[in-house]
């Protein structure tokens, strides 16, 4: 609930907030089923608080929920000293729920015990959980607290810090845990990070093209009348000769890539064409703003 301030009266929540509240429920409860279904039964450390406590579960004894809680209070509180109670304010929900589900959910009977298949699985359910609590504007605490208390105090690149705290986690799994369990928890990390990006940006698989070409008007053309596709004109200047250039975008979905190129070989042999994966379009003929 949201309460003005300084002002007695509730505020009754907006549709986005309880969008938002909906997706950090979600987010987290997602987090916990992959790490008690697959990744804990299979001793599976993929970086991250969740890898943490499953190594202080096999050192220590230490239940992974308790942990996990423990770990989240000490860095709500830092934030709050570090970053103010904004931090704080996006950060708890998310912070005390994941223990909480990881705790409910603790006794579960795994779901498999293929390591290759847990680690797949788990890795890239913790990933969309991940990325579906930011998609709140929220934080499961953890390391993503770390990351933002040293990047805004001493400007330490937040995916530097990811990369120390997660690749020591995963070299700590060694000590703990056969070859193949550390193996599996390197790939566990990429399919995390994938996973978690792609839900930020979207799964959208649109191609863009930037055409550069010494005659662009027929390609222009036969793109907007043939292909039946839209186009944008940028204005562009040779980095060399310093001449004006028109740089034409289109941006097309996959099926539609060998027909551009097969049209800019046919209209120029020696324009210059560039593809890039967009990750996420949005607007008129592809995913609408939300």
């Amino acid at each position: 609930m949201i309460f003005s301030p300084g002002s007695p009266h509730r505020r009754t929540a907006t549709p986005s907030h309880g969008r938002d509240l909906a997706l950090v429920v979600l987010g987290t409860a997602l987090v916990a089923l992959s790490f008690n279904l697959l990744l804990r039964p299979n001793q599976l450390a993929p970086g991250g608080l969740p890898g943490v406590s499953l190594l202080l579960e096999r050192g220590a004894g230490l239940p992974p929920a308790l942990s996990q809680a423990l770990f989240n209070l000490a860095f709500l509180f830092a934030g709050w000293r570090v970053l103010g109670r904004s931090f704080v304010a996006r950060s708890v929900l998310g912070s005390l729920l994941l223990p909480l589900f990881v705790w409910l959910t603790h006794a579960w009977p795994a779901l498999t015990h293929d390591r290759m298949l847990a680690v797949i699985c788990g890795g890239v359910g913790t990933g969309l959980g991940v990325g579906l609590v930011f998609r709140g504007h929220g934080s499961v605490g953890g390391f993503s607290a770390v990351a933002i208390m040293l990047n805004r105090k001493y400007g330490v690149p937040v995916d530097r810090t990811f990369l120390v705290l997660d690749g020591s986690v995963v070299a700590l799994s060694a000590l703990a845990f056969p070859p193949e369990a550390v193996l599996g928890a390197l790939i566990g990390v990429f399919l995390v990070g994938r996973a978690a990006r792609a839900v930020l940006t979207g799964f959208s698989n649109a191609q863009c093209g930037l055409i550069i070409a010494q005659h662009p008007a027929p390609i222009r053309e036969a793109v907007l009348r043939e292909l039946d596709l839209g186009l944008t004109v940028l204005p562009g200047r040779g980095g060399y000769t310093g001449a004006e250039r028109e740089v034409l975008m289109v941006v097309m979905r996959p099926a539609d890539v060998p027909r551009l190129k097969a049209t800019v070989r046919t209209l120029d042999p020696t324009a210059f064409v560039v593809l890039v994966e967009a990750g996420e379009v949005l607007g008129y003929g592809f995913n609408p703003h939300h």
